[in-house]
């Protein structure tokens, strides 16, 4: 079950999806369904529609502190789904933390620059961003 942070992500996410893919794409919560090699999975996924058992892009909602947002991209790192986006809200991190979070991605897929890997970090207020974030990884 989502919590009301995740849910607000999803509806986003949604309206996103339906400007950029005509409707090609879904989102929704991925915590029981996904694969994990931490048996973690991201809380939500963006999925193909017409195969619906196919996943395009793993979102994990960061509604955490600042101090426990490694664990945050850990675990969206895990996650079996090969493109990754992480979402922040203001609420919880101070503003310099996007960039260590993508500085993190960019260690564990060992790549110098954020978009050499399948990830995006994005924070929760900037729709633009993330629908940019979605249009590329979606493009992969």
């Amino acid at each position: 079950m989502l919590n009301p942070t995740e849910e607000l992500a999803q509806k986003s996410i949604t309206d996103i999806l339906s400007r950029i893919e005509n409707g090609g794409f879904g989102c929704r919560e991925r915590k029981s369904k996904g694969r994990s090699s931490i048996n973690k999975p991201a809380d939500l996924e963006v999925y193909f529609i017409g195969d619906p058992g196919r996943v395009a892009v793993a979102v994990e909602v960061a509604n955490v502190n600042t101090t426990q947002l490694v664990g945050e991209v850990t675990r969206l790192y895990c996650d079996c789904c090969p493109a990754k986006l992480l979402i922040l809200f203001h609420d919880n991190a101070t503003k310099g933390v996007k960039k260590q979070c993508e500085k993190l991605f960019c260690v564990l897929y060992g790549q110098e620059d954020i978009r050499h890997t399948p990830a995006r970090v994005e924070w929760y207020n900037e729709e633009d961003q993330i629908e940019n974030s979605l249009e590329e990884l979606l493009q992969r």
